[in-house]
Order: structure tokens, then C-alpha cells, then sequence
């Protein structure tokens, strides 16, 4: 299996993130998988499968060109600036099938006020034929876990996206750019991390994202590579033959019947 080669790059001068990259880059289980490569502070690397961005302060912005998926272990979110529509739930339900693995994915929109469309959940699945669900309010997406029965979570509020994600169960989120040719992942440094005394410090923060994009890079592939030679029809529509014998002659069938 080739390993992939994937760019960990910082951004900010956080001396002590910067040696935990570069501790990270050694540790053998992840050698096994992939080849890290440290990068200075906004490099980029187009000789690279995939690049994992890690900040030391505020969430990465989200480049113009992609859409932000939040991942978590429960769920995955994504947060729109307006309310989302069809085609959003498309792009979505698309992201989800080849970046995610989750085939058949079901979607719950959250939205409180200003709702246009309330029946855009049942129109999409009626009409698309996406398992699409709701809208549904911060507390009933919440209430008894009603959260792990949705593959994905699309919302307009991003108070409401942060609201979910304070319920979920710690860990720290993912940030993944969908929608580009090359594989982006962010991790965001915990406010409240743990001292980093004695090389103990939880540093599932950084290693996240580096499999997530691995897993991308390897969803994508599987997805793509399954779809580039589709099977013949298993069946042959005798109405096609019908359709055939019963169709108009030509004119010159007719006039051979006639010289005859």
C-alpha cells in the first residue's frame, strides 16, 4: 500500500505546537500510514496528497472556493449563511457518499426562526430521493440523543452549529474543505488544552484531522475508481425489439414490396 504524503502545516508561532508537530511526525503508528511533512507557517505544498492546517488560536476561515464540513465523531455539520435549499442538500448528501463513506446518509436540517420553506425535508426526499428530515430545534436535535440518528446536520446559524457542537461529548472537531481537488483538513488548538508535561498531553486535537484527510484521500479514490467502468444492462428490453418491428417502413421497403 502506498502511503500518502501529507502536509501539517502551522499557523501562528506557538513554539510549543510547533514541536508537537514535529513530535507527532515521528510517532511510528502514523509512519505506517502516511508521511508527514512539516511545513513553515503558510506553505504550500502542491507535491503532497493532502494538507492539514493547524491553528493556535480561532478556527480557520473557510476558503471561498469549499465548503466547510465540522467532523465529528456523532455527526457531521454543515453551516450555510443563508437558508439551505435543494441543491445544498444535494451538495451535502454528495460530500457525505464520496468524502465520508456514508452511503445513504441521512440529513437533518436545524433551523429556530425566519423558516421560508418549512416542507423543504419532505420535498427533497420526495423529489431527490434523499432521507432528509425536519427542521428540527437545537433541543430536539439534542434531546436523547436524537443526534446520532443523522449522518449529517445542515443549519443557517452558525450560533446554532456552536450550540450543538458545546452538547456533543468533548473532543475536538475537525475542520474539512469539501469541494476542492485537494484534500484540506484544519485542527483547531483547544483553549483549555491540558499542560503538555511529560509528553502526556491528550493530542487527539492534531492527529484527527491527519486521518480524516487520509480517510478522504481513500474514500475519494474508492468512490471514483467504482464508477468509471458502470456494468452493461444484466437484462435485454424485448420492448426496444417491439418498438422496432412495429415502426413505419421506409420508402424503400415499400417500393421493393411493390416491384415484387
Amino acid at each position: 500500500m502506498n502511503k500518502h504524503k501529507i502536509a501539517v502545516t502551522q499557523i501562528g508561532t506557538d513554539a510549543s505546537v510547533k514541536n508537537l508537530i514535529c513530535q507527532i511526525s515521528e510517532d511510528p503508528a502514523l509512519l505506517e500510514l502516511c508521511t508527514p511533512v512539516v511545513c513553515n507557517n503558510a506553505e504550500a505544498r502542491k507535491d503532497v496528497d493532502a494538507t492539514v492546517l493547524v491553528s493556535t488560536g480561532e478556527p480557520i476561515v473557510s476558503p471561498a472556493d469549499a465548503t466547510e464540513i465540522i467532523v465529528t465523531g456523532q455527526t457531521h455539520l454543515m453551516t450555510l449563511t443563508k437558508e439551505p435549499t435543494a441543491e445544498d442538500i444535494v451538495k451535502f448528501r454528495d460530500i457525505l457518499e464520496r468524502d465520508l463513506d456514508l452511503r445513504s446518509p441521512r440529513i437533518a436540517i436545524v433551523q429556530e426562526n425566519n423558516i421560508q420553506n418549512t416542507d423543504l425535508a419532505s420535498q427533497v426526499t420526495t423529489e431527490q430521493g434523499i432521507n432528509t428530515y425536519g427542521p428540527y430545534t437545537v433541543e430536539q436535535i439534542l434531546a436523547e440523543d436524537n443526534v446520532l440518528h443523522f449522518d449529517g446536520i445542515v443549519t443557517a446559524d452558525k450560533a446554532l452549529a456552536n450550540r450543538i457542537l458545546t452538547e456533543l461529548p468533548e473532543e475536538a472537531p475537525v475542520q474539512f474543505f469539501a469541494g476542492r481537488e485537494t484534500v484540506v483538513t484544519a485542527a483547531c488548538q483547544p483553549t483549555d488544552k491540558k499542560e503538555e508535561e511529560d509528553g502526556l498531553a491528550d493530542v487527539s486535537w492534531l492527529t484527527h484531522p491527519i486521518y480524516i484527510a487520509i480517510d478522504v484521500i481513500r474514500n475519494r479514490a474508492f468512490y471514483d475508481e467504482a464508477r468509471q467502468n458502470p456494468l452493461p444492462k444484466l437484462f435485454h428490453d424485448k420492448r426496444e425489439d417491439k418498438r422496432k418491428d412495429n415502426a413505419p417502413q421506409t420508402n424503400n421497403n415499400k417500393e421493393e414490396k411493390e416491384q415484387a
